[in-house]
């Protein structure tokens, strides 16, 4: 026993104090591979050396040429270069190498080659420091700065102080000042005094205790217009944590900022809008549920917002039946500020009401179509006007008519029977009598039409012109109507269009003071106009009349008119949308044009 205690201490003696064993106790704790090359030999190999180069044993690994395994394809290390080394007479320090492991891996490395003694006698020490991270890092790092350098954004790194020392080329395009002009400065430099004092001490706090700072800011360019950034700036530390440097990210978005506040000004005019129109408007999602209503809504319905909210448009209907009417009647509608349809609505009190109807699209910022607005007029006291005018028009007509009937016919008598004298004057209440009878038809076209105007439609005017002159002429055999027609002319104008002209036209040859009465009609084109002009040479319309059919006289006591045909005129070309004007003709007679909106071609 005491033997074997002689020798293991002897062992750890040697351990100690033999030089080889000592350096190969170094050797095997060092993290880094590590070869000692002794005459061209492998002398020595630690354990990662073997890790690095695949092979299990050092006997493996010693069989190789050194130059093989080292550095096969390296001009900088050969068998020259590792005997100069030897000699001391060389070094190699951190020369980037790429080992090939047996098992085919490579690694790249740092090698450094330097000169020792190893069993009393010169030696190269090959140290193989593994750089994969600081390659991979590296790679990182340049693919971050290619990002960084090809940013839209500005992007700028500043020391703990503030002081900025690096800043990306979008800088200037957002800020105006070249990186090289900002390097060395602070971000004040684009300070507006826009901001309090207390948004800065907030920012500084935030990141010194090594939090993200994100906010909108108003800053200054160098030519001094203000602009206004989204900024993020976060705090940059080293491996212990310690704050080293700060990065900020800060976009442009003066853009956005004039956007929202002219959304802002909208919805503001919009809601002023929303809570003063008086007609009772309704808005619907897609799926026609109920999202909002005015105070004309709440005042006419009898319906709170908060009742009704997420309802179904058809709870607002008299009945599914006049839902699916005006759903129908609205097809292709939607948007023209010109349809309105009347249909039955009910208020909460269980009352029902005629209402007029335009819908709109409702759409978000993007002008993507959300949902539909209902503007809702009651029209309760016009349908009233228009039913009892329609009552007293039948009773006119009835009444009158038979009235006018015993007139004629007793003058009838009286014209067979009567003087000579007495015939003249007979002849005079039947011809006052036609008028009469005349006046009253123009009466009821203009009755019907307030009370149901036509539709609008499209029509080419010159073959709605042509039709009405061939009429007039058929019926006036002893007449004669020029025109000049503008091919391929259309209008967008009421569907009485043609009633109007034609009323035009039968003035001119029935008022006509000649035997044989002339009227000339003729009709051309601009971008947006269709003008059509009636001439004739009779006696002039009274300025009066003209005047207070065209808007520019209130109808007045002393207004005795008896003109219901040119009043129908007048109304048929308003619900056009077009204008009535009236001219004297030169040296006699009227111009009377009438100008419509010219329909789009296809």
């Amino acid at each position: 026993g005491e033997e074997a205690q002689s020798i293991g201490t002897h062992h750890t003696q040697r351990s100690i104090t033999d030089p080889e064993a000592r350096a190969k106790v170094i050797l095997e704790a060092a993290l880094d591979p590590m070869v000692i090359v002794q005459n061209e030999t492998f002398r020595y190999a630690n354990e990662t050396a073997l890790e690095l180069f695949e092979v299990d044993t050092f006997y493996e690994f010693e069989r190789r040429p050194v130059g093989e395994i080292v550095a096969p394809d390296s001009e900088a290390i050969t068998t020259e270069t590792i005997e100069a080394i030897q000699r001391g007479a060389r070094r190699v320090d951190r020369l980037e190498q790429t080992i090939i492991g047996q098992q085919g891996r490579k690694t790249p490395v740092e090698l450094t080659a330097v000169s020792i003694e190893w069993n009393n006698a010169p030696a190269v020490l090959l140290i193989f420091r593994d750089i994969s991270e600081l390659r991979s890092n590296q790679y990182e790092l340049r693919r971050f700065r290619r990002a960084v350098e090809a940013a839209g954004h500005a992007i700028y790194v500043t020391d703990v102080d503030g002081t900025i020392e690096y800043a990306n080329p979008a800088f200037e395009a957002v800020t105006g000042y070249e990186p090289a002009e900002a390097i060395g400065k602070t971000p004040r430099i684009l300070n507006s005094g826009e901001m309090p004092a207390a948004y800065f001490e907030d920012l500084w706090d935030t990141i010194l205790a090594g939090e993200v700072w994100e906010e909108s800011l108003i800053n200054r360019r160098k030519d001094g217009e203000l602009y206004h950034a989204h900024q993020t700036i976060a705090p940059i530390t080293d491996r212990d944590g310690t704050l080293t440097a700060f990065v900020a990210i800060q976009t442009d978005i003066s853009e956005r900022e004039s956007l929202r506040e002219r959304l802002e000004e909208s919805m503001e005019r919009y809601q002023s809008l929303f809570k003063s129109i008086r007609d009772a408007i309704l808005v619907f999602d897609m799926d026609r549920r109920i999202i909002n209503c005015n105070q004309g809504f709440t005042d006419r319905f009898g319906y709170e917002l908060s009742e009704i909210e997420g309802d179904h448009a058809k709870s607002v209907y008299a009945g599914e039946a006049d839902y699916d009417e005006f759903r129908e009647a609205v097809k292709g509608h939607i948007d023209d500020p010109d349809f309105t349809h009347t249909v039955t609505y009910e208020k909460q009190s269980g009352q029902t009401f005629p209402g007029e109807t335009n819908v709109f699209y409702l759409r978000n910022a993007d002008d993507e179509i959300v949902g539909f607005i209902s503007i809702i007029r009651d029209v309760s006291d016009r349908r009233t006007r228009l039913h009892q005018l329609q009552m007293i028009d039948r009773v006119l007509q009835h009444n009158f008519h038979n009235d006018m009937n015993v007139i004629q016919g007793n003058a009838e008598l009286l014209k067979d029977a009567a003087t000579e004298e007495d015939v003249a004057r007979a002849s005079r209440i039947i011809e006052t009598g036609d008028q009469l009878l005349e006046t009253v038809e123009k009466e009821r076209q203009v009755t019907k039409f307030l009370a149901d105007p036509p539709a609008r439609s499209t029509v080419e005017i010159g073959s709605v012109i042509t039709r009405i002159k061939s009429e007039i002429e058929s019926r006036y055999s002893n007449a004669t109507i020029r025109s000049s027609l503008q091919e391929s002319v259309r209008v967008t104008a009421s569907a009485a269009i043609g009633t109007a002209i034609k009323e035009l036209l039968t003035n001119a040859i029935s008022h006509a003071d000649e035997e044989t009465p002339t009227a000339t009609v003729a009709v051309w084109a601009t971008d947006e106009t269709v003008i059509v002009e009636v001439t004739d040479s009779n006696p002039t319309i009274p300025e009066m009349e003209r005047t207070v059919l065209t808007g520019e006289e209130p109808v007045s006591s002393l207004y005795h008119g008896s003109g219901l045909g040119l009043w129908l005129v007048s109304l048929v070309v308003e619900d056009s949308n077009g204008v009535l004007e009236f001219e004297e003709n030169e040296p006699r007679g009227n111009i009377i044009r009438i100008r419509l909106p010219r329909a789009e071609v296809d």
